[in-house]
């Protein structure tokens, strides 16, 4: 029979553990050997490098932290900061970090990279993101994750995963001139994460307790399942509307502040050329008699 860890155990899963390790060292390759043989005039630049070692110290502290052990057997809410921290923090902290170089190296083509731009690689991203978070909160899938554990490792593979696919179209490492500065970057953080909001808040005000595992586990902290529920709910609904506020006042001013930029490059390019280059219809000789 499954045995539930202590609240306050530490999860050495070999499994993460070995996921974790191949992580940081492929990263070290990357910035390494592989960026002095694919890429040797490109600098390793010290932001990158410590958005990553941020991001992987974070989803140490996710997957191998009491935190896990919580979210596994007693607290839904400490389920749900897990899960905010990997597509939340973790998730955008990786794509800083990972080079530029490195995505055109890996899109090679000019068919490649335009799949990850336009209308469609958004549309599949908030379809993918919601439908990968919600399909595993389905009670039997759930239940069924925290009493296994390669299933839990692969449920938080696929939010991670989820995670990165939501996050590609805002920081678009592609193209580095329309980061948070777009307009319809605004419209895309609007309805990114609306189902998964709605779960949130439906959580919030629920009930009853969704999940056998929490209803039946010991109690900590003097929270009743219906009060750490709600609390999970709140953690789904309102930290991520409040960065999504952040965001959209970042692409509006960024938006803002490019299309200044563009307009005062393109008076620079009316008035800094030469007027005899500029030759107009009206001043051109009439033709010979």
């Amino acid at each position: 029979m499954h045995s539930s860890p202590a609240p306050t155990d530490w999860s050495f899963d070999p499994a993460v553990l070995l996921a974790l390790a191949a992580l940081l060292g492929g990263y070290l390759f990357i910035i390494g050997p592989l960026r002095e043989r694919v890429a040797p005039d490109a600098p390793a630049q010290r932001r990158r490098i410590v958005a990553f070692a941020a991001g992987w110290l974070t989803l140490v502290l996710a997957l191998v932290s009491p935190l896990d052990a919580l979210g596994r057997a007693y607290l839904f809410s400490a389920h749900t900061l897990q899960l905010f921290l990997l597509i939340t923090v973790v998730a955008p902290l990786f794509l800083i970090g990972l080079p530029e170089w490195l995505w055109w190296t890996l899109l090679p083509t000019r068919a490649l990279r335009d799949a990850t731009r336009g209308v469609l690689f958004p549309t599949v991203a908030v379809i993918a993101f919601n439908g990968i978070i919600l399909i595993w909160h389905v009670a039997p899938f759930y239940e069924a994750a925290l009493h296994s554990a390669p299933l839990h490792d692969l449920q938080n593979a696929s939010f991670l995963l989820a995670g990165l696919l939501t996050w590609w179209p805002l920081l678009t490492p592609l193209d580095r001139h329309t980061r948070l500065a777009s307009p319809f970057q605004i419209l895309y953080l609007v309805v990114e994460s609306l189902p998964l909001d709605v779960f949130g808040a439906f959580t919030l005000f629920a009930q009853r307790v969704f999940y056998p595992t929490y209803a039946l586990a010991p109690r900590l902290f003097g929270l009743s399942p219906l009060a750490d529920q709600a609390i999970g709910g709140a953690i789904l609904a309102v930290p991520g509307n409040l960065l999504d506020i952040v965001l959209m006042s970042l692409a509006f001013f960024g938006w803002i502040a490019r299309e200044e930029q563009a307009q005062a490059a393109r008076e620079r390019l009316l008035y800094d050329t030469p007027q005899e280059t500029l030759v107009l219809p009206a001043e051109a000789e009439p033709p010979a008699r």
